[in-house]
């Protein structure tokens, strides 16, 4: 890594509540993140664990790089953004906990709210381009279609992350679900949470949910309620019935759960090796209890403290 490049490791800790997408938060109005520069060496599993250390403990979590974004200022500083999506669960604690659809409302495509604002958007770049008087803005033009479900295309949960891009690069963002625009040009927070939420996306297509996502034992309504959620746009539930027991993932977990109303539902499991799969293809990684990290017990920026406790030790066992 070149010697002064500003190095920015970010997580994208993501979690279903009810069946919905939420994000957890640095308290701040961004996501857990610390930086260093490139003439030091980074523990990414040690660093990504610490950064998402909560007041109570999550078992599971497994973390995915993201694809990798180069900057350079003017002056000719180089940074670079190494973000993970972590997919967990809450441990029971929602605090610092929100919906990701609070910061991209354009992505839930369930409400008439957020297909109304979707369209605004698209529409609103479609100015930027019209009327097209050259092939790049003809280009320009039917890729804002693709990416808003304009003039016939089809929506496209997967594409978040584009979206998002489009509207950075556009340098607007909606504010408070509005059209009243505000400037974010450069925000990591939305470009990391937009490319986490469509790489979570790109696999449930087929019905692939990280497991860790899912409690060990769930129905199929629940099963569907959560894929909703995560795509953000409804699905046919004779189709998602007749696919689920097509795609071989999961299996029955024997008993029937007393949370349905009505006619009790049986209760299902991702198979053992879809959980073996999942490790292998993600970073797994090991949560440990806030408490015993009395200088993180929140989420901060814990490298450096971490680094500090680790050379006070190494100096303490020279002295003895």
């Amino acid at each position: 890594m070149t010697e002064g490049t500003r190095v920015i490791i970010a997580a994208v800790p993501v979690a279903l509540q009810a069946g919905e997408p939420f994000v957890l938060t640095d308290g701040q109005g961004g996501l857990p993140h610390t930086q260093f520069f490139g003439t030091e060496e980074a523990q990414i599993r040690e660093t990504l664990e610490a950064l998402i250390v909560t007041r109570r403990r999550v078992f599971s979590a497994c973390a995915e790089q993201l694809p990798t974004r180069m900057e350079q200022t003017p002056d000719g500083r180089k940074t670079l953004d190494i973000p993970y999506l972590v997919t967990t669960q809450t441990g029971g604690d929602a605090r610092g906990w929100s919906s990701c659809y609070d910061f991209l409302p354009w992505e839930d495509q369930r409400n008439h709210q957020g297909v109304a604002l979707k369209n605004r958007l698209g529409e609103f770049l479609l100015t930027q381009v019209s009327p097209p008087t050259t092939s790049e803005q003809v280009g320009a033009r039917k890729k804002i279609c693709v990416l808003f479900a304009l003039e016939g295309a089809r929506w496209r949960p997967e594409l978040a992350s584009e979206r998002c891009k489009a509207l950075i690069e556009a340098g607007y963002l909606p504010g408070d679900g509005q059209m009243d625009m505000m400037t974010l040009a450069g925000s990591r927070f939305y470009k990391w949470l937009a490319q986490g939420l469509g790489h979570l996306r790109k696999p449930l297509k087929s019905l692939s949910m990280p497991v860790e996502l899912m409690p060990e034992r769930f129905t199929i309504p629940q099963f569907q309620a959560s894929m909703e959620g995560v795509l953000g746009e409804a699905l046919d539930k004779q189709a998602f019935r007749r696919n689920v027991s097509n795609c071989g993932l999961i299996e029955e977990a024997g008993g029937v759960s007393d949370e349905i109303f009505g006619r009790p539902a049986r209760l299902f499991r991702f198979k053992n090796d879809v959980a073996i799969a999942r490790n292998a293809q993600s970073m797994s990684l090991v949560l440990p209890l806030s408490e015993t990290l009395t200088e993180t017990e929140t989420i901060e920026n814990p490298l450096f403290s971490h680094r500090r406790r680790t050379k006070n030790q190494d100096e303490a066992g020279e002295e003895n």
